[in-house]
């Protein structure tokens, strides 16, 4: 099968998308209006696979939750769409796609999501809820009728951009504003390499480490370390990847940990081994045949 389309400009946290595009139309589109600084991007999915045919797509998620509309589900294809948010999932998630289905979803920004619940973005940590009861105020069962009566994922995007946003303006404008300081102290840690500890984002955000680790519960769903360490695995991850795609020769983890902000590659391979599953040697091995 071909690939249908060039690659997305993020592939982060994506296991092998080369892969995954032989067998699915992923699409991406911008947020903004009134849900900027709340949601990062709206990504869709399309899939219509041979019978007997079995994709099984790992992500390493982003510390970001995610409100999606579809057939997507851990254990295989739905055979209904259904509405569900998603906590941030702090292990390796794999989804397995059979047959004919659809995805629509909203990736939110790392602090956008305890705008989206009935109560702190902790609750939902490596959980998904039916947007049925996780929204209050909020008719998920409606919203989720509305996106499947439309016949093509841009346009069901289009209705889930339309709910979300009316969502956001029956909020507290404080949560609001709260929400998107967090988003952008947050985005720091995903940029800043030398940002590794909860002192450097307490810094930036003019707040003391208490207080910085209790907005990021709140609006969040992990600790402002464990965002900094989800983003610097993402990161090795991808060097790992992108050195495979372009036929690289490979510099070593001790370099991407060094570049990194890793004191040693030790430290590297502890948080590579909590995040994948496996260690970094290991991790390259089974994806070109050769280790560190």
């Amino acid at each position: 099968m071909e690939v249908p389309g060039p690659l997305p400009d993020d592939t982060r946290g994506i296991i092998d998308p080369v892969e995954m595009l032989r067998h699915v139309d992923f699409k991406r589109s911008p947020a903004d209006g009134g849900l900027e600084g709340l949601v990062e991007w709206f990504w869709s999915v399309a899939w219509d696979l041979p019978a007997g045919v079995i994709h099984n797509q790992q992500v390493l998620n982003h510390p970001a939750g995610n409100i999606s509309v579809g057939t997507i589900d851990d254990d295989g294809a739905l055979d209904s769409p259904q509405g569900r948010i998603y906590g941030v999932m702090t292990g390796l998630s794999s989804r397995r796609l059979t047959g004919q289905g659809w995805t629509v979803a909203a990736r939110l920004t790392v602090g956008g999501l305890g705008v989206f619940l009935d109560g702190p973005a902790r609750s939902a940590t490596d959980l998904q809820l039916t947007l049925t009861n996780a929204i209050p105020g909020f008719d998920g069962e409606a919203a989720t009728a509305e996106v499947c009566a439309e016949e093509d994922n841009e346009s069901r995007i289009a209705v889930l951009r339309r709910a979300l946003e009316g969502l956001v303006e029956r909020r507290e404008p404080a949560m609001i504003t709260e929400a998107k300081e967090v988003s952008r102290v947050a985005a720091i840690a995903e940029r800043d390499r030398s940002v590794c500890r909860d002192e450097h984002l307490a810094k930036a955000a003019g707040a003391s480490v208490r207080t910085l680790q209790r907005l990021f519960e709140t609006h969040v769903g992990v600790s402002p370390s464990a965002v900094v360490r989800r983003w610097r695995i993402i990161e090795a991850a991808e060097a790992a990847r992108m050195a495979i795609d372009n036929g690289d020769q490979w510099r070593g983890w001790a370099s991407v940990a060094a570049e990194l902000g890793y004191s040693d590659q030790a430290h590297l391979t502890r948080d590579f081994r909590r995040h994948l599953g496996t260690s970094p040697a290991a991790y390259l091995s089974k994806a070109t045949g050769h280790g560190a």
